[in-house]
């Protein structure tokens, strides 16, 4: 190899060298400029999730005080319907007893001759609070001078995403559910020990009790007579607007409350007028309004509290915060490369 060939690969080398720390350099520029352009969209969107609480909570009062006249008694339940083991904002996660109370109370205290708007986004709860709520309702009913109740009912039920379970059971105790055209209701049967009635009987049906573990037996003995409670308290809760002209009064009580759909079966808007119910798909802007600021409300409470806990003197700030704080920004950050969906 002579002189001039050896020169030729040393410079070829050299240039390969330079290209490949070109490289280097413009990959880390570039990495630099896109971890601070990730940062400043983290404080940005924490910055605008902090804001879309406190918008929120300013919206939730306002059109609470459109919806709540002086002859209108407002009774909401807006649960936290996601994963976390504890809900957020102060919001239950489901039908409890601490709530019943509050809202049997109102009910109870209220004028005889003023109306109730019932305001339900719910996955239901346990079945002894949901009967309580939807019996008073019965009560106020009761109590309430003579109307029209399909022309000029005064307890109406609204739905604007989801009512399952104890939640359509305080629904149908109003005299008109008003739905958005693509909520759901869901079945009224009562889960015992986490299966229906229905699924204990078709096992001792299929095993004999002989076969069957004892405790089962045991439970199901309790499910049976917990079942007959249970569509015993449903027709005495189901009002009587929702029924169909051509089949029994008791029969929409019945069918919702006998196992025989799943437990988690959506019913909509046509379904459910198919069956009897006294039901329409005109939901005022006020309610929509309510339910959705409350869900914001729900949603954006953690970023405002850990924002408030980090910067007390300015909410909106860009500090470091605690673990949890860190987590949040990492969730954020991973949402911005489309890893998760917030």
């Amino acid at each position: 190899m002579d002189f001039t060939d050896q020169t030729v690969q040393i410079g070829l080398g050299m240039a390969a060298l330079i290209v490949l720390l070109l490289v280097v350099i413009i990959a880390m520029i570039a990495s630099r400029r896109q971890h601070a352009s990730d940062e400043q969209q983290v404080a940005k969107l924490r910055r605008k999730r902090v804001a879309r609480y406190e918008d929120a909570r300013r919206d939730y009062d306002r059109f609470r005080k459109k919806v709540e006249t002086s002859n209108t008694l407002l009774i909401e339940f807006i649960h936290d319907l996601g994963d976390e083991f504890i809900g957020r904002d102060s919001a239950q996660q489901q039908i409890v007893f601490d709530e019943a109370f509050e809202a049997v109370a109102s009910i109870r205290q209220a004028n005889p001759r003023s109306k109730i708007v019932i305001v339900l986004h719910t996955l239901g709860g346990y079945a002894r609070p949901a009967h309580m709520i939807a019996l008073a309702l019965r009560q106020h009913l009761k109590k309430a001078k003579a109307h029209n109740s399909r022309r000029d009912p005064h307890v109406i039920a609204y739905v604007p995403y989801v009512a399952m379970s104890g939640g359509a059971m305080i629904a149908l105790a109003a005299e008109k559910v008003v739905m958005d055209p693509t909520a759901s209701l869901g079945p009224i049967d009562t889960i015992y020990g986490s299966f229906p009635t229905e699924t204990y009987r078709d096992l001792l049906d299929q095993k004999g009790p002989l076969a069957t573990q004892d405790l089962l037996v045991m439970v199901a003995h309790e499910a049976e007579k917990y079942e007959t409670y249970a569509k015993r308290i449903a027709r005495e809760i189901v009002h009587p607007n929702h029924k169909a002209e051509d089949k029994d009064p008791d029969f929409l009580a019945d069918y919702l409350s006998a196992g025989k759909l799943s437990h988690s079966e959506a019913i909509s808007p046509e379904a459910a007028d198919k069956l009897g119910m006294n039901v329409s798909t005109k939901i005022p802007a006020d309610i929509y309004g309510l339910v959705d600021a409350r869900i914001r409300m729900i949603h954006t409470r953690l970023e405002f509290e850990e924002r408030n806990a980090a910067n007390p003197d300015s909410p909106a700030g860009d500090s470091e915060g605690d673990d949890t704080e860190k987590s949040v920004e990492r969730l954020i950050r991973e949402s911005l490369r489309g890893g998760i969906r917030l």
